[in-house]
């Protein structure tokens, strides 16, 4: 038995260290500007599912400030009429790899992951759910959901919509 807890220690140990490099630490810079969505999806029985969504939706933004306050804008309708909706701010920072949100009560955490082609992946944080005794809100509440963001010169519009609307 002594002889197992010697070889157990060093394994943890390793084990621990191997979580820690996994995990990329964000750098705030890296953040700071305009960011679109490029793609949304969800992770399904460990198979990637890409939502379909249009132009009009893909227009969803962030825009990250060095003053740690972000604004979103969210997008909603079809390239004949696209409604964007009013726009959020929250405070912002990061903690190692992930991003947290605030405003009012609310808090948001996601895990960021920089990609090399100028973008970035959003997954929300999971968190244990308990079981509503209902299969299908179940399944739904335990979807990991995530987005892809490229980053922008510029102000984001729908350039292929025929008509935005601003909802109110």
């Amino acid at each position: 038995m002594k002889h197992s807890i010697f070889i157990i220690i060093p394994i943890l140990c390793c084990l621990v260290s191997f979580n820690k490099a996994i995990a990329q630490s964000v750098d705030p810079e890296k953040l700071l500007g305009v960011w679109k969505l490029e793609k949304s999806g969800f992770i399904d029985n460990a198979e990637v599912v890409i939502k379909q969504f249009n132009d009009c939706r893909l227009s969803q933004n962030f825009v990250f400030k060095s003053d740690g306050t972000v604004d979103h804008t969210y997008y909603e309708g079809d390239l004949d009429t696209c409604y964007i909706g009013k726009t959020e701010s929250y405070k912002w920072h990061i903690l190692e790899d992930t991003l947290v949100l605030s405003s009012g009560e609310y808090f948001g955490y996601y895990v960021l992951q920089m990609i090399n082609n100028g973008s970035f992946r959003m997954q929300a944080v999971q968190t244990e759910i308990e079981s509503t005794g209902d299969e299908i809100l179940d399944k739904m509440l335990n979807t990991v959901h995530f987005d892809v963001y490229t980053k922008h010169n510029g102000p984001v519009s729908c350039d292929q919509c025929k008509l935005i609307l601003k909802l109110n």
